[in-house]
């Protein structure tokens, strides 16, 4: 005969512990305790707290695939982004699974490297695992993804990035056409009018958003963009800096000040100055675009157009939160915009010889 200890005992019970055990520790109903572990906010306090307090001591763990079978949910949010080393990504993602994480929901993070392919097959794949809602960060979208997603009747919100059907579509953005003409408006203050334009690719609404403020600033002055001063790359630190050494190989006709699409780029472009030994803001004035935490440091002090990344991830995740637990929200559209802010710090200064 096999003797088990009483701590293996306890174990085995906590182990084999049901929803109906928790309800009958807890003195409530079964449908108490479903509720306290789906919707806690609609249980009172006091009696919530009793029963968190039993599933604590016992270590009760709910079988997800009951659960999900139980309240027609797998708790899953898939987020979907283009780069995932880009710290604005990283940013976003750490506050869309902060407000995902307080809702009992956890985040399926899918990252695309730009490829279209790649966001298809992700859209597919989250569709199929039946996930509760989508996010998507990262959009080169085309109709017919668009269409696989009103299809699955699967509640999603676009962030940062849209798609250009966006009429029926929820989502969270910066208005990045008035910040690209604040960045722009600010270089041509300073006395600046040969002033390059270094974005992503141009299918993204935010770089063609960004253009068109760079392009509405400059045609106020009567300059219109020059062919010669518009760089495209990936909108990544490699891409700033590959773009960078071709800005700074211009010579006597290089621009005195640039304007980039996001702050990873500017920050390889600064990168490039320094290897070329092109002195900022002296010999060449930069203006980035997200306000990353890099963007902050001593050694970067980047002047740039903020966009709210925080509080872009966060609504995002509220808004998509909330379509998942009441349906009958899911047909009323939320479409925020965020006004853009410059933040000057010290990569800017008048050109050396007034224009």
């Amino acid at each position: 005969m096999k003797i088990v200890s009483k701590e293996d005992a306890m174990k085995a019970v906590k182990k084999n512990l049901t929803i109906n055990d928790i309800a009958a520790q807890a003195g409530v109903s079964k449908a108490t305790v479903s509720r306290v572990l789906n919707t806690p906010e609609k249980v009172a306090e006091k009696t919530r707290n009793r029963v968190l307090a039993v599933i604590r001591t016992t270590n009760y763990r709910p079988n997800p695939l009951a659960r999900a079978l139980n309240i027609q949910r797998t708790g899953i949010i898939g987020v979907i982004v283009s780069d995932i080393t880009n710290p604005f990504y990283a940013l976003m993602v750490r506050n869309i699974e902060e407000v995902c994480r307080a809702h009992h929901h956890y985040i399926f993070l899918c990252n695309t490297d730009g490829r279209r392919e790649e966001e298809e097959f992700y859209i597919r794949s989250l569709v199929e695992k039946k996930a509760d809602g989508i996010i998507l960060g990262a959009t080169q979208m085309d109709s017919k993804n668009l269409h696989l997603l009103y299809e699955s009747e699967i509640p999603f919100i676009f962030v940062s990035r849209l798609p250009q059907e966006r009429e029926r579509c929820d989502y969270v953005t910066a208005d990045n056409e008035q910040g690209g003409y604040m960045a722009t408006q600010y270089l041509l203050s300073l006395g600046h009018t040969r002033i390059a334009y270094l974005g992503g690719r141009w299918e993204t609404s935010s770089n063609l958003e960004r253009f068109e403020g760079y392009k509405k600033a400059l045609m106020e002055r009567d300059l219109p963009p020059q062919e010669e001063y518009l760089f495209s790359g990936e909108f990544r630190m490699e891409g700033g800096y590959e773009e960078g050494l071709r800005i700074l190989a211009l010579g006597k006709n290089r621009p005195t000040a640039v304007f980039c699409a996001n702050d990873y780029m500017a920050i390889g472009l600064l990168e490039a100055c320094r290897e070329r030994r092109v002195k900022v803001p002296e010999e060449l004035s930069i203006v980035g675009f997200d306000d990353i935490p890099l963007s902050a440091l001593k050694s970067i002090q980047l002047t740039t157009v903020s966009q709210s990344v925080a509080e872009l991830g966060a609504l995002s995740g509220k808004i998509l939160i909330d379509k998942i637990l009441n349906p009958q929200k899911r047909n009323v559209r939320q479409q925020v915009v965020f006004p853009p802010k410059l933040v000057v710090r010290k990569t800017c200064a008048p050109p050396k010889i007034r224009e």
